[in-house]
């Protein structure tokens, strides 16, 4: 158990990396392309197209922080109002476990995109559209490895806050 809570911690760590050197990449180049273009009259031909797929890697990267801290946007009215806690436990649980199976539906069809996509070029940057398709299925495993992380955890905090 120790070894997979330092695996998880791991993870939770280089996610967050990852998703503050994307953030600052997109702010920098994001920032120099606007000052070039408006101050100098010069583009930067890749500059769109970069921003754009670090977007996309940020998004799916973060998507995963955002299920361990359960800040996903859910509906939560119900599980508010019941006063015995097991049943909301069950809610809430109940409730992650869909965002699960739909993670796990689409797991399938963003391989196949990611394969699909290995001959397409991008436009300007000399990469192949499987690295940008492949935030996809990376993205929803980091948010399986997550739910299975935080799920247990917090379904528990719901059930001691009625022992409390």
């Amino acid at each position: 158990m120790r070894v997979f809570l330092k695996i998880d911690k791991f993870v939770e760590k280089l996610q967050t990396y990852v998703c503050f050197a994307l953030l600052c990449a997109i702010v920098l180049l994001g920032s120099i392309a606007v000052f070039s273009r408006f101050v100098f009259n010069l583009s930067i031909p890749w500059a769109e197209e970069f921003l754009r797929y670090s977007c996309v890697w940020l998004v799916f990267i973060g998507s995963s922080l955002t299920v361990r801290n359960d800040g996903h946007v859910s509906i939560d009215l119900l599980q508010e109002y019941l006063k015995n806690h097991k049943v909301r436990a069950v809610l809430y649980a109940a409730s992650r476990l869909v965002g699960v199976a739909f993670l796990a539906v689409l797991f399938p069809a963003s391989i196949t995109l990611v394969l699909r996509s290995q001959n397409s070029m991008a436009a300007s940057l000399p990469i192949s559209f499987s690295y940008v398709y492949a935030a996809v299925p990376v993205g929803i495993v980091l948010m399986l490895w997550s739910y299975l992380t935080a799920l247990p955890r917090r379904t528990k905090e719901i059930l001691e806050e009625g022992d409390g």
